[in-house]
């Protein structure tokens, strides 16, 4: 008799830390050892950007975009089934039909969580949304009386939301109630809404009671109301959705809708399985609902003295009891991760130590997964790393090597040129075809924008989120190895290339002789060319002109420094136009131009002057063409210099004395001079 195959199933799931997610891989992780099949998580990230929404940051600092590619590597070959928890996998989805994106995993027999589809092959389990909210609803009319209900609902484009936003309108409806618009909020499941509390408290001063369409966002509701001194569970009633950890320990604790994420995780499995055995062999799309609870507290105005004599699910012993014991699980979860996280900088030191050695770099990771006592772990490492800044198109790369792995006792490390190709035809389940039973966790490594490969480890799921941080880790790491062997390259061609640095270096030296407001060369640049102008001994006679506006610093102090700006590139402008075309003209000062005239006659160079001192009263001011608050007028000196005798510095003082009697006998003028008189003068004196 041929022993039957060991399944290989996919999961693809976010938000590890998070409670529904975790019962969720509990459930999966346990109907996986009871039926002995393979199981290989593949970790997206939670929809909420944390830095947005806890810090008030509108910077992305976090890559939610890069990480939500990991579900393209599931279609890697190998996998027999799969389970997407869709509401879970991130940002990247929220404008993505849920049939377009069941539609590429359209050859693997596929159960999809809390997200109905309508594609071949493709199976649902979704909770019952609408009979949960119902029975709050109709718990707070009948019971309680009340008709101002308001309701917080989740993400728009999430199929549990959208169902629980209709039960709530459909129940409202069934009892007369009316609801209008300002009676709804948007929150998007996080905790962090308490804004939209806000807004919909204030659009509802006579509000009774607010139904969030989770428990996440309720733990805001207590906040907000706190803070305007309104007691919940007296002034207002709220109730939420899901019974996570928090719920029963809230103060008043909170009144909600329990579902079973845990039973839904080892249904999804049965499920796959059954179909893969061939026991349930149709292709038409199904959906099955996972029966929920109400639970009944204080949050709601249910006194707690007669809970146990309510209809809940739970007495108040058995309630008790569920809220120590998840008490303690938080404890042992953190003290689990209190006494690893001194691994994470021993890490990040020790790999550090090993940034000249790329062989002992990988053999350092397997080292560490071997103290973490994971039962095997496997590097995958792409050829280079992918630039990925969430704009353009995802493509999955085929180029992804094993480069070192642990298992039974044993580390590997291959160098580049002789690491084997994961192929869509073997793919990342061949590391499972042994006699072993596996449950994996794939891990995304990236750094920035760059993602660099996948870490593969069989652990338990209890350690999901530790090794979600190590991964963290050894992403930057392996940033670090890349600058590192970067840095050797570029040392060694440093060596080689130092004619080309000298190049770079003459480059940067031309650019610091421009102006950075106007383009223009600066008083550096100007220097120089007039230098090599003098130099060039051509027996030509050379004219500077030295202009400096007038009263700008009133045009700064009035209007402001950015109208200042825009005055100087204005007459800049004016001036260019006023000039020949091989004539230079520089920015030498804050509000000072020199242009440098050759191969011209004294009296040309004369009426260019003059034309420029012109030009520039007429044009500015109300000129639509320049659109500047106010005239403007220039002070020009001039100086003709006789078969270029002086040198550069000589003949811009010279212009400077000519501009200083300029403005001395009173602005807007020109004065030109020749440079041996006013070098007789300043003899003179």
């Amino acid at each position: 008799m041929e022993e039957k195959k060991r399944y290989n199933l996919g999961v693809l799931i976010g938000g590890v830390h998070t409670y529904f997610p975790k019962e969720h891989i509990k459930g999966i992780s346990e109907a996986a050892s009871e039926l002995d099949v393979n199981v290989c998580f593949f970790l997206g990230t939670r929809t909420k950007d944390f830095f947005e929404d806890v810090l008030g940051s509108k910077q992305k600092n976090s890559y939610d975009y890069q990480f939500n590619t990991i579900h393209d590597y599931s279609l890697i070959g190998g996998l027999d089934g799969l389970i997407i928890n869709y509401g879970t996998l991130g940002i990247q989805l929220r404008e993505v039909d849920p049939n377009e994106f069941a539609r590429k995993y359209n050859g693997i027999t596929t159960v999809f969580l809390t997200e109905v589809v309508d594609v071949p092959n493709c199976h649902s389990l979704i909770c019952d949304n609408k009979g949960g909210i119902a029975m709050v609803i109709s718990h707070l009319v009948e019971e309680h009386h009340l008709s101002r209900i308001l309701f917080m609902a989740g993400p728009e484009h999430n199929t549990d939301a959208i169902e629980r936003k209709e039960a709530y309108l459909e129940t409202m409806k069934k009892y007369g109630l009316p609801v209008t618009q300002g009676m709804i909020a948007q929150g998007d499941y996080s905790e962090f809404v308490d804004k939209q509390v806000e807004r919909l408290l204030d659009s509802n001063p006579d509000a009774q009671a607010i139904v969030f369409a989770n428990d996440e966002m309720a733990f805001a509701g207590y906040r907000v109301c706190e803070k305007r001194g309104l007691v919940v569970g007296k002034d207002i009633m709220i109730t939420g959705f899901d019974d996570c950890e928090r719920a029963s320990g809230m103060e008043p604790p909170l009144t909600t809708i329990q579902q079973d994420g845990e039973l839904m995780g080892k249904m999804a499995v049965y499920d796959l399985v059954n179909r893969l055995d061939g026991k349930d062999p149709g292709k038409e799309a199904v959906s099955r609902r996972v029966p929920v609870s109400f639970v009944k507290r204080e949050s709601c105005g249910c006194v707690s003295e007669d809970v146990s004599k309510k209809e809940t699910p739970m007495g108040l012993g058995a309630q008790v009891h569920r809220l120590n014991k998840t008490i303690a699980g938080m404890k042992l979860e953190l003290i689990s991760f209190q006494r690893k996280s001194w691994f994470i900088p021993v890490l990040a030191r020790d790999l550090n130590d090993c940034m000249d050695d790329e062989q002992a770099f990988l053999k350092e990771i397997m080292e560490k997964m071997r103290e973490l006592h994971t039962r095997c772990t496997h590097l995958f490492l792409l050829d280079e790393p992918i630039v990925y800044d969430g704009k353009r198109k995802w493509t999955c790369p085929y180029n992804l090597h094993l480069a070192a792995s642990y298992e039974n006792g044993r580390i590997i490390t291959k160098a580049a040129y002789e690491r084997p190709l994961v192929m869509k035809e073997n793919g990342i389940c061949d590391l499972m075809e042994d006699e072993e039973r596996h449950q994996f966790m794939v891990f995304l490594l990236f750094s920035g924008e760059k993602q660099y490969g996948l870490l593969a480890c069989d652990i338990d799921q209890e350690d999901f989120p530790f090794f979600y941080v190590i991964s963290l880790q050894i992403g930057l790491s392996l940033h670090y190895l890349e600058i590192s062997k970067a840095e050797a390259v570029r040392r060694l061609e440093m060596s080689r290339d130092m004619e080309e640095i000298k190049e770079k270096n003459r480059v940067l030296g031309i650019i610091s002789e421009y102006d950075e407001l106007t383009g223009l060369l600066n008083l550096r640049g100007f220097m120089e060319h007039t230098k090599r102008v003098c130099q060039a001994g051509n027996g030509q006679r050379a004219y500077m002109i030295y202009g400096d506006l007038d009263h700008l610093k009133e045009i700064n102090d009035t209007w402001g420094h950015p109208v200042g700006d825009q005055v100087i590139k204005t007459v800049v402008n004016i001036i260019g136009k006023s000039i020949r075309p091989d004539d230079l003209l520089a920015r030498v000062g804050g509000e000072e131009f020199g242009v440098l005239l050759t191969d011209i006659d004294t009296e040309r160079a004369k009426a260019l002057a003059e034309r420029i001192r012109e030009n520039v009263e007429r044009l500015t001011g109300d000129n639509p063409e320049y659109a500047i608050p106010q005239k403007v007028t220039i002070s020009i000196g001039a100086v003709v210099t006789q078969e270029n005798a002086l040198n550069p510095n000589e003949i811009y003082r010279l212009a400077d004395n000519a501009l200083y009697e300029a403005k001395e006998t009173g602005r807007n003028k020109v004065v030109v001079k020749e440079a041996e008189i006013l070098i007789n003068r300043k003899d003179d004196e």
